[in-house]
């Protein structure tokens, strides 16, 4: 999971398997566009980022956070589970400052996590930042909201609200993440904006083929399992008609011997290969058509009860 706070919000629950999806960034990218998309999926979480137009970082992370991707291999499993339909896209624009934070924050180094906040000396962890001098993140966070107070060099640069666009100075009490239930705490070693190097990925390749590259490979396999399950149902739908031949071969030979079983194999081939209500009612007719050679009405009566009661129990 990826916690951040939402920013100003400019497109929200989007799905994004509607959309091409580097024609959408194209456009943020024209405009100038700064702030983060996020995609939240079953598989995990993506997070973009633009910084005046420029895609200065991408990651995405599994649920469990076995894996983490960056970079091109983070826009490429973005791309996947967008086709795939399992995504929600949403949009928040920003600061550029702000955007500069996430992206150090996205990079940073743990060196406090999932902390339970009711547990934990708060006290002692802000004057650990001072005295260390440390250029961090303090990220509050439940599973709903996120708040980040950013450090530079034991110095506190501001806060990012939920909801806000700019790096505020003073913290929100209204909006005090810290005291709602089951609250946690990550402090993070984040470098300085100064040390960030920026590369601008859509600058340095064209995501147009990623996208049609996964997309095909996604049809493919697409094409592939839906073959195999036509090729699995055939298969049972064959063991089952097999089965069937059997039990009716054996019921008629109780009831009239070993002509019945002959005439049993005519009308189930008369049949076709379905197996359904309306096919065993023309097997039935057929078959006492056939059995009126040898048989009179009862017997071939009794033996269709047997074989409609049989095929009820195997069923």
């Amino acid at each position: 999971m990826i916690f951040l706070p939402r920013g100003n919000p400019v497109r929200q629950k989007v799905n994004p398997a509607r959309i091409n999806l580097p024609e959408a960034m194209e456009k943020l990218r024209v405009g100038t566009f700064t702030g983060y998309l996020r995609f939240d999926a079953s598989q995990g979480v993506g997070v973009i980022l633009f910084k005046d137009g420029q895609l200065i970082s991408s990651i995405f992370k599994t649920r469990e956070a076995s894996e983490r991707l960056i970079a091109y291999d983070a826009i490429a499993r973005i791309f996947e589970v967008s086709i795939l339909g399992n995504a929600v896209l949403n949009i928040y624009r920003m600061s550029a400052d702000l955007v500069l934070g996430i992206h150090a924050l996205l990079h940073g180094r743990y060196l406090q996590k999932e902390k339970d906040l009711s547990c934990l000396d708060v006290d002692s962890l802000l004057k650990r930042i001072r005295e260390e001098g440390l250029t961090a993140c303090l990220r509050v966070y439940t599973e709903e909201k996120t708040a980040l107070i950013f450090y530079d060099q034991g110095y506190p640069l501001g806060f990012f609200h939920e909801g806000r666009a700019n790096l505020e100075q003073t913290a929100d009490p209204d909006a005090s993440i810290a005291k709602l239930p089951g609250a946690k705490l990550d402090l993070l070693e984040v470098r300085s904006a100064d040390e960030i190097i920026l590369a601008d990925l859509m600058g340095s390749a064209d995501l147009g083929p990623i996208w049609q590259r996964t997309r095909k490979l996604l049809m493919e396999e697409r094409r592939k399992r839906e073959e195999e399950a036509i090729r699995t149902q055939e298969q049972k739908e064959g063991h089952r008609r097999e089965r069937t031949l059997t039990i009716f071969k054996t019921i008629a030979g109780n009831h009239i011997g070993k002509f019945g079983v002959n005439q049993v194999e005519k009308a189930f081939a008369a049949v076709g290969a379905g197996l359904g209500e309306n096919e065993l009612e023309s097997f039935y007719q057929e078959l006492q058509k056939l059995a009126r050679l040898v048989a009179g009405q009862s017997k071939i009566s009794a033996m269709i009860d047997d074989m409609r009661q049989q095929l009820a129990r195997e069923n």
